[in-house]
């Protein structure tokens, strides 16, 4: 696997499938592999609603129980951050098991898109969160945020929290919130506090198949076989 990208965000319910499933989308016909190891909120009756199943959709693949198995091996039903979710359910996952098996999956494939569940440092088991699992396997992370109040507040917090830890980042994604803030001013904020990275902006979209629409995000994907990422200028918007 020469490329690849994981999909995080400052928060929860900001847009990270979407991104996700537009990058499926624009990926159909190559070789890319896309995953969501961990799910809650998870319902095998609406199974094809479902974050993997909206990935598969986006793909152009068939939804079925395998399928979403195969992409998704740790679901769970209670719609909490995924440690509560286990210990609810009586199960566990380890960053360590979620890297293993998404660079298992993975191995071999041109491209490996691995989308997150709940925000940066969602908490896993223990004192492990999604940082642990990029610690592990230093994909480049796609940090999607929204345009509510307070964004910049939350996006400054988690390019800093990567860059803690010597993580490489590909790059920013705005997702317009309902009733959000001034989109061309916040993009405008964040070029001029962080230069280094460039920005794109996923518009409010309506429609059975949002993800078709969404500006181009394979610009994104870089090569894993460098440690840290070579800044780029901001795209225009």
């Amino acid at each position: 696997m020469s490329r690849g990208l994981f999909v995080t965000s400052s928060g929860t319910e900001i847009g990270k499938t979407l991104v996700t499933c537009a990058l499926a989308h624009q990926l159909r016909g190559t070789d890319a592999l896309v995953l969501k190891p961990v799910v809650s909120g998870y319902e095998t009756e609406s199974a094809a609603g479902s974050d993997p199943g909206l990935i598969l959709t986006a793909q152009g693949k068939a939804v079925s129980e395998a399928a979403i198995a195969a992409i998704a091996p740790w679901r769970f039903r209670t719609p909490v951050a995924p440690d509560v979710a286990a210990r609810l359910e009586g199960r566990a996952v380890t960053a360590a098991e979620i890297a293993a098996f998404c660079t298992s999956a993975g191995a071999g494939r041109e491209t490996l898109i691995v989308e997150g569940a709940g925000g940066l440092m969602a908490p896993i088991a223990g004192r492990e969160t999604f940082l642990d699992v990029l610690a592990i396997t230093r994909w480049p992370s796609l940090l999607v945020i929204g345009s509510y109040l307070g964004t910049l507040s939350h996006t400054y917090t988690a390019i800093e929290t990567l860059r803690a830890r010597g993580l490489p980042i590909a790059g920013i994604v705005m997702s317009e919130s309902e009733g959000g803030g001034n989109v061309a001013e916040l993009t405008r904020s964040i070029a001029s506090f962080l230069p280094e990275l460039p920005v794109c902006v996923v518009p409010r979209l309506a429609g059975a198949e949002p993800w078709a629409k969404v500006p181009d995000l394979t610009q994104f994907l870089v090569d894993k076989s460098s440690s840290c990422v070579a800044p780029k200028a901001p795209v225009e918007i």
